[in-house]
């Protein structure tokens, strides 16, 4: 079977501005729970720290601080795999914002990670003000995502949450995804990850 791309990046890709201040305070919730606020707080600067959890819900943060949140992270030392168990559970706190009223959809039969993928640009903007979402359909069960334009991805600790919001979000429509992570492609504000299931 050829690649068919069923989402295109759009065109030209928006640069990357603001993040919404829900899906850090979900991650920071996340932290939390994990027991590893006091670690991260031990390493992420104070005014980003603060601009972060004075945020009111659902406003746009500065991409810079961001960037700095996810930085700081990367200080924690934790293992990729960890890191994806976090972006999981930060997908569970967030994904009324990202999907909105698709959360519904995804719960309904025929759905699959094929019929989602060409909305993805789409739940990417929810949370993301700027850059680019492509999906390549490479067999009947696999789906290449390309991310670019995206300061965030430079991050260790934001692409390996990444892989674990992905994996959460196909899990809606399917008994079980695998999603890898090859970082070594493009520059540093770019990703793609491969999605299996079954």
């Amino acid at each position: 079977m050829a690649a068919d791309i069923i989402l295109a990046f759009p065109s030209p890709v928006p640069p990357m501005r603001h993040q919404r201040s829900t899906l850090l305070q979900s991650g920071m919730a996340t932290l939390r729970e994990a027991g590893l606020y006091e670690a991260y707080v031990g390493v992420a600067p104070r005014a980003v720290r603060e601009e972060i959890e004075g945020a009111v819900a659902g406003m746009w943060i500065p991409i810079e601080t961001a960037v700095e949140h996810y930085l700081a992270c990367d200080k924690l030392g934790l293992s990729s795999e960890s890191v994806s168990k976090l972006g999981r559970a930060t997908f569970d706190k967030s994904k009324g914002l990202l999907l909105g009223a698709a959360t519904s959809l995804a719960r309904g039969a025929g759905v699959s990670p094929l019929t989602l993928a060409p909305h993805l640009q789409r739940f990417w903007l929810r949370g993301y003000d700027g850059g680019g979402v492509q999906a390549t359909r490479l067999g009947p069960k696999e789906l290449r995502l390309d991310v670019i334009a995206s300061p965030v991805l430079k991050s260790a600790y934001f692409r390996a949450a990444l892989r674990g919001l992905c994996t959460a979000l196909f899990e809606l429509v399917t008994r079980r995804v695998y999603v890898h992570l090859d970082a070594a492609r493009g520059p540093d504000t770019a990703v793609m990850l491969r999605v299996q299931w079954v």
